[in-house]
């Protein structure tokens, strides 16, 4: 058959078969003789994808990013659904029609394909998997993960990509100056089957949210106000809620958003970062670019992961009054930045933030720190009941019997210290903030009181409850935000309140530690490195 089909090749040239195709109304395809089990070999010709407008979220309009063929062009494609083979290029470089070939088995002239363009594009059993990580920020770079999805029929199929359903959308970053390095999440990789397209989130349907891939675009040069920065995401719903999994890993309504980083340096030296969320509903505009205008975000003190202070618990226990079970703490190891969120010094209060948020009241032109102002509210201005979104998964550490109570939003996209600092730093879990600052003592850093433990300094302030200082206490004193959500029951929906770490007197130990506060009301983020480890065991009372 291989020899049949390279001998028609000196017959025919290039452009008679683009004829032969072009011409036919309906598919000719020749008899297949090859006997049951030996291998075929499958022609088609292929048009490139349409051009990518540069015009905002809507097609036409401008030059945009084209394409041709290159030699060594490949793609995948299904074969009726249960085999993956691969279509190479044999003629027609440099132009947006060529022919490709393929090795298959048992084609007839009734065979299905269903074909993905895209360089990264890997194969898993009978799926195509499309990934978005590792790119480098170039238009040029984008036919990699410019996916689309074309189908063909017989042993000579069509495939038809400039007609294709477009299964990416491309964000046009505009820089503010003093950018080297971005870092992007991927938070959903589509899948195609023989029945079509669909996504699923993280790594896969039973990872943790907090284990999306994050990619980094290290830039040639320092950006100045306005350069462009390319990234391909999937044309999906990116504010729509993760699927609901009861297996310990994923649970309740996370949403998705790609997390975008920017840092003023490589991730391990950066100084400077700031960070955002794409949340937008994309569905409909695969095959589109669009511009995300971050020329006005404002760079803000960021830690090297090297500066991080290092501290290793020995000796610390706690019972928890809620269950009936001690948390042995002995092993916990725990890196914490030298200053909080929004502060540049140890003795820096930094920003307030209510929890889950990744702005304040006043970015989002709100006057206080309170329910009708909580981004997460899930209930509209004027609703009678304070409804909380339910955002949390289940906390990795804990064990299942336990694992209904004690919920984290670490490492996700509403962690604001994963979004502002960028992967290398998270928000702690209260076990992590417990055991380092429950045998902290109160001291004065350049005239700041505070708590300090193993050469960490956490600054006294009071909280922010709607437009006034709130001390719950009666006197000041030194608390942060943990990552995770405190159970409780407000009109029948849990989760109205979150855990916070830190003294009740203002001179003593951090023995508040499971005192849960509103979500809206506003407190301070100290992160520790995301890679810090957790050693917890637990024993009946």
């Amino acid at each position: 058959m291989r020899i049949t089909m390279k001998n028609m090749k000196k017959i025919l040239t290039f452009a008679a078969l683009l004829s032969f195709f072009c011409a036919c109304n309906k598919e000719v395809a020749p008899e297949d003789n090859t006997p049951s089990g030996e291998k075929q070999i499958i022609t088609a010709i292929v048009n490139c994808p349409s051009k990518l407008s540069y015009s905002e979220n809507t097609p036409g309009g401008g030059a945009g990013i084209s394409s041709v063929w290159s030699d060594g062009d490949t793609f995948y494609a299904i074969q009726d659904g249960s085999t993956v083979v691969t279509f190479s290029l044999i003629s027609g470089a440099g132009s947006t029609s060529a022919i490709f070939e393929a090795e298959a088995e048992g084609v007839t002239a009734a065979t299905e394909w269903v074909a993905v363009l895209g360089k990264n594009a890997s194969v898993h059993g009978t799926e195509i998997h499309c990934g978005y990580t590792g790119q480098n920020g170039k238009a040029s770079g984008l036919d990699k993960v410019n996916y689309v999805k074309a189908t063909g029929t017989g042993i000579t199929p069509a495939f038809d990509f400039a007609n294709g359903e477009k299964l990416s959308y491309i964000v046009r970053l505009k820089l503010p100056a003093g950018i080297k390095c971005i870092e992007y999440t991927s938070p959903a990789t589509g899948k195609v089957t023989s029945s079509g397209a669909s996504y699923f989130y993280a790594k896969g349907e039973n990872d943790p949210y907090s284990n999306i891939p994050t990619s980094t675009i290290t830039l040639s040069s320092v950006s100045s106000a306005g350069d462009i920065a390319y990234i391909a995401v999937p044309a999906v719903n990116h504010n729509s809620k993760l699927t609901t999994y009861n297996n310990n890993k994923q649970y309740g309504n996370m949403k998705t958003g790609v997390i975008v980083t920017l840092l003023n340096n490589t991730s391990a030296e950066a100084t400077l970062s700031n960070g955002s969320v794409i949340d937008s509903d994309l569905s409909s505009k695969g095959g589109q670019v669009g511009t995300w205008d971050m020329t006005g975000m404002t760079l803000i003190a960021r830690p090297r992961p090297a500066d991080a202070i290092e501290v290793v618990t020995t000796d610390a226990v706690t019972e928890d009054g809620a269950s009936n079970y001690i948390f042995d703490l002995t092993g916990t190891d725990t890196f914490w930045a030298p200053f909080n969120v929004g502060a540049s010094t140890p003795e820096g209060k930094g920003t307030y933030y209510g929890w889950g948020e990744i702005s304040t009241p006043e970015e989002r032109g709100r006057s206080g720190y309170d329910f009708p102002g909580y981004s997460l509210r899930g209930q509209p201005s004027g609703a009678s009941t304070n409804y909380y979104n339910y955002i949390s998964v289940y906390a990795a550490v804990e064990t299942p019997s336990l694992a209904s109570r004690y919920n984290t939003i670490r490492g996700g996209r509403y962690d604001v210290a994963r979004v502002k600092w960028g992967s290398a730093w998270r928000m702690p879990g209260y076990i992590e903030a417990y055991a380092t600052w429950k045998k902290a003592s109160w001291t004065t850093v350049n005239g700041q009181g505070g708590l300090s433990y193993g050469g960490v300094f956490l600054p006294g302030y009071n909280a922010r409850k709607g437009t006034d200082e709130y001390q719950p206490k009666g006197w000041d004193q030194a608390c942060i935000w943990s990552a995770d959500q405190f159970q409780r029951n407000q009109g029948g929906v849990d989760y109205d309140s979150a855990y916070i770490v830190g003294s009740t007197d203002g001179h003593g130990s951090a023995d508040w530690w499971r005192k849960g506060m509103k979500r809206e009301w506003g407190l301070q983020i100290r992160p520790i490195l995301a890679s810090s480890t957790i050693s917890v065991s637990y024993r009946a009372k």
